[in-house]
């Protein structure tokens, strides 16, 4: 009995094509199958971040930097804090916060309703330029109208 044929002139080749087929199906099922977890914005970033300077301490500072969009007619307004900045200069608002360079606080933009999103997207992006961490968007309080300066009604605690 003989199982093996010795005049066999056939060569055993490796079929590539399926081979390279099965590999890219094994790797479009590793990538969907992949979960990503982390943010973006937990990566170290190679930074060192500044401590307080002597003598500071944390509750000398405010818990967040408010950054004000106003609709004017010129265009929109900005304000950080107290310090106004010059109208649609966006580029201001990464320069204002990059002088602040306090990475530990929050930044809130709190934005007009009558802007748009574009404008209200431009002050988000200035904003993730800085070294500012925490970025989040509100919206502006309607200012309520201020009661008119004078003599009220006298009101007196007798009863009549």
């Amino acid at each position: 009995m003989k199982f093996i044929d010795d005049d066999d002139t056939s060569v055993i080749q490796l079929q590539i094509i399926p081979m390279v087929d099965v590999v890219f199906t094994l790797l479009a099922f590793l990538v969907m199958g992949t979960q990503i977890r982390a943010l973006e914005r937990d990566f170290a970033m190679g930074y060192r971040e500044a401590g307080l300077a002597r003598g500071a301490l944390a509750q000398d500072f405010p818990t967040a930097v408010l950054v004000e969009l106003r609709q004017t007619p010129e265009g929109v307004g900005i304000r950080i804090g107290q310090a106004r900045l010059p109208t649609d200069q966006f580029d201001a608002i990464c320069a204002k916060l990059t002088e602040i360079n306090m990475p530990g606080l929050d930044v809130v933009i709190s934005a007009d309703p009558a802007l748009t999103v574009d404008q209200v997207a431009r002050a988000m992006d200035a904003a993730l330029a800085s070294p500012m961490k925490k970025v989040s968007v509100s919206r502006l309080a309607a200012e309520s109208p201020k009661p008119a300066a004078g003599p009220g009604p006298a009101v007196s605690g007798r009863k009549t």
